[in-house]
């Protein structure tokens, strides 16, 4: 039995004891599969009824399958024009892989087949040959726990500035990150340009200062007041005020783009600087004018990065794009797409409680792969060695492509 003949096997017991019933409107979706490394194989898929859909889980036993955030008359037609277009959920996708950890460059590495050449981080080209590498990705409970807040904020943003947190679902995405549906009837008919203006206001595409909340040409320098605007600008500035009175004088000149001593001014004078801000003053620093605008732009910039949502703009945008089928089980991994009800998200761990499979102990061959944690354990780091896993992690590695079953 090969590794993928493997993981289809073992995905089939799967779903032959859970059933998926994450879909509503099943009937008016399309649907896409995919194989061993393949995540898109065969789409224009179509099921008339979730019942449908379970037989064809436990029978084809597909690593990944995907289903469309829009609904259509025929689902299964033929181009993308001939199917009836009837509207389209949003979905909102954070991705760990999007949002520029520093744990990346530990357990993420690459690998170059021409050369044999390796390291640690991401790169496109080898450093030995420049052959283009293979890339691969792991994840921590810090590349989680970031895209968990990222998904807190986009909640707060949605149902508290935009109006718009009605019937949504949220799923774990079985890899990397979360899935946010809104599923809506105010939503639905919503235009590809319409998702783009939310995704520029929730990403602050377009924020500058002196459009959004500076202004800079006066003797006296102005900034709106926090307590008189709302949404976007209302964050930026309430995170430029819990910055200066939280930073430390050597993050204040790093982030502000000043001198230590500068920086030093902020910190001792942080409480009337605060309040100056609350009434619509931005405080000069000592030195020039442009030694004050350069450091309000610069924190103004740092504030907007912050308060910036890094979520994937393409899947926000396209109403044909198809997405991972929640309480699905994931090609790469192993682990469950799974539903996490809203009152549990905060406390909800995937790396622990979407393991599909169980500890039965298999022996498998292992290329390389860096320390990391699944279930209860930790493992690895391993490089070209035999070791036997328990059945979760080794189909974890096995999907990535860096282990294999040994005969």
């Amino acid at each position: 039995m090969n590794d993928a003949e493997f993981l289809k096997k073992k995905f089939r017991e799967y779903y032959s004891k859970h059933a998926v019933n994450s879909v509503p409107s099943i009937e008016a979706r399309e649907f896409g599969i995919g194989d061993f490394k393949k995540k898109i194989v065969k789409r224009h898929m179509h099921f008339a009824s979730v019942a449908e859909l379970n037989n064809f889980l436990r029978k084809e036993a597909p690593l990944y399958i995907s289903y469309s955030a829009a609904y259509y008359k025929e689902p299964e037609a033929r181009p993308m024009e001939n199917k009836g277009f009837l509207g389209s959920d949003l979905v909102y996708e954070f991705d760990a892989d999007d949002l520029g950890l520093d744990c990346k460059e530990e357990h993420d590495f690459w690998y170059c087949k021409r050369c044999g050449n390796s390291g640690k981080g991401s790169v496109k080209n080898c450093s030995n040959c420049g052959s283009a590498v293979e890339q691969y990705q792991f994840v921590c409970e810090k590349c989680l726990d970031a895209t968990k807040k990222q998904m807190l904020k986009l909640i707060k943003v949605l149902d508290e500035e935009l109006g718009i947190f009605e019937q949504v679902s949220i799923n774990f995405s079985g890899n990397a990150g979360y899935h946010l549906h809104i599923r809506s009837e105010k939503v639905r008919p919503l235009s590809s340009a319409a998702r783009l203006e939310l995704v520029d206001y929730l990403t602050l595409a377009g924020f500058t200062a002196e459009a959004s909340i500076a202004d800079f040409s006066e003797k006296m320098l102005k900034c709106a007041k926090p307590q008189a605007v709302k949404g976007a600008k209302a964050r930026v500035l309430n995170r430029m005020m819990e910055f200066i009175s939280n930073a430390s004088p050597d993050e204040l000149a790093a982030f502000g783009g000043i001198r230590l001593s500068k920086a030093r001014y902020v910190h001792e004078n942080r409480a009337k600087i605060i309040e100056k801000m609350k009434q619509g003053i931005l405080d000069y620093l000592p030195g020039s004018k442009a030694i004050s605008v350069k450091f309000w732009q610069n924190l103004i910039e740092h504030a907007k990065h912050c308060e910036a949502l890094k979520l994937d703009r393409q899947t926000s945008i396209d109403i044909h794009k198809i997405v991972r089928v929640p309480d699905t089980l994931h090609g790469s991994t192993g682990l469950i797409a799974k539903t996490v009800p809203l009152e549990h998200f905060k406390e909800f761990m995937p790396l622990k409680q979407a393991v599909a499979f169980g500890s039965r102990q298999i022996k498998v061959f292992i290329n390389k792969a860096p320390k990391f944690k699944l279930g209860a354990e930790r493992f690895g780091p391993y490089e070209n060695e035999q070791a036997v896993l328990p059945e979760y992690a080794a189909i974890y590695l096995i999907g990535k492509g860096l282990a294999s079953l040994c005969e």
